[in-house]
């Protein structure tokens, strides 16, 4: 008589945490939000935006970070990298001096934190798609905020995604900033294989020599790239990225892992949704890159193009985009290289990347 009663209270005595755990859940993904931008008075400053919004693109839904002081200033739509990361906390950490000048517009892409259950269909993960987002999503913009054309800044794989947008509607674009600027994908990964196998064979680690040597050069395909492009550009970072950060808040605060889990515009879902992207959307994803080459593909743009590198990348080393840079032809074109900085050269180098935006590509563009 007493092990039904006894099975109950087991059953309930797991259930209650189950439950408020749930809750607490969907209660933080309730109060997800973007901080409101304040005045001098402590107040919503008059005329702002600082808003959380989810849209339809693609037929899906996905998720905008919106933030600027003043809503009629430009529009700036940024392109995470990736695939299948969102790089809005950092953007957000390091870059909100942008506020002041433009409308900044942080997209989640299909597939990525916020918006990661649109990752369904997997089908629809084609570059053509995300393309075809951005174009969508520029259109939405220009409309809402009563522009002709908005800016268009990509970084790493975002770059893939804003260029192509940018080529297929430059008439939607004052001017393109392609940041850590991507050419030709898998070249450039092979370059990163011999750079960490000659590295790990001069300094004697040779479990690595064999880890490398194991896995072969990319690029890599199968039920899970992640894990071989993982050991390949987590290695590449630890030697030749992260020994060269110099600015010490970014050294401090750039790991965006810890940034993601403060973010307020993340409920604790979104950051479940974040560490999926990064596994399951880059799988489907970056094995479509392997043919792309934009210098055969692109030497022509109908727009102002800024290509941004940093002098110490080694995820994206130069010679690539500065050959590609030779080719294109393009109204106006500038390469410009930060020098103490490495992929990360917007965060690392803020002052500098806010500089270029307001005093340099603004000016020049803003019709």
């Amino acid at each position: 008589m007493n092990k039904p009663r006894k099975l109950r209270g087991c059953m309930l005595f797991l259930l209650i945490p189950i439950l408020l755990l749930v809750a607490f859940v969907l209660y933080s993904q309730w109060m997800a939000h973007t901080p409101a931008i304040l005045g001098e008075d402590g107040q919503p400053l008059p005329g702002s935006i600082a808003s959380l919004e989810k849209v339809k693109l693609g037929g899906v839904d996905q998720w905008l970070i919106l933030r600027g002081q003043d809503v009629d200033k430009p529009v700036l739509l940024f392109l995470s990298g990736g695939p299948g990361a969102s790089e809005a906390a950092r953007v957000l950490r390091f870059n909100n001096e942008l506020e002041k000048h433009f409308v900044v517009v942080i997209w989640e892409q299909r597939g990525c934190g916020k918006s990661y259950p649109s990752i369904n269909p997997k089908s629809d993960l084609t570059i053509d798609q995300y393309v075809s987002d951005v174009i969508e999503l520029s259109e939405m913009l220009s409309a809402r905020f009563d522009e002709q054309k908005i800016y268009l800044v990509g970084h790493s794989w975002g770059t893939i995604i804003g260029l192509l947008a940018a080529q297929e509607r430059p008439d939607l674009y004052h001017a393109y900033a392609g940041t850590a600027q991507m050419v030709d994908v898998q070249e450039t990964d092979q370059m990163i294989y011999e750079l960490v196998l000659e590295h790990s064979r001069q300094t004697g680690d040779v479990d690595f020599v064999k880890t490398l040597e194991t896995q072969g050069p990319p690029p890599y395909f199968g039920k899970s790239p992640i894990q071989p492009y993982a050991t390949l550009f987590g290695r590449e970072y630890q030697l030749f990225e992260a020994p060269n950060i110099q600015d010490p808040e970014y050294r401090r605060d750039g790991d965006i892992l810890q940034l993601m889990l403060k973010q307020p515009e993340y409920g604790w879902l979104d950051r479940i949704y974040y560490l999926l992207g990064l596994m399951n959307t880059f799988n489907v994803v970056y094995p479509q890159l392997q043919e792309m080459d934009f210098r055969v593909d692109a030497t022509r743009l109908d727009l102002p193009v800024y290509i941004v590198l940093g002098r110490h990348d080694m995820n994206n080393p130069s010679s690539i985009p500065e050959e590609y840079f030779s080719l294109l032809e393009a109204p106006k074109k500038e390469l410009i290289f930060f020098e103490n900085s490495g992929h990360g050269m917007i965060w690392e180098e803020a002052s500098l990347f806010h500089h270029l935006m307001v005093e340099t590509i603004l000016p020049e563009t803003y019709r």
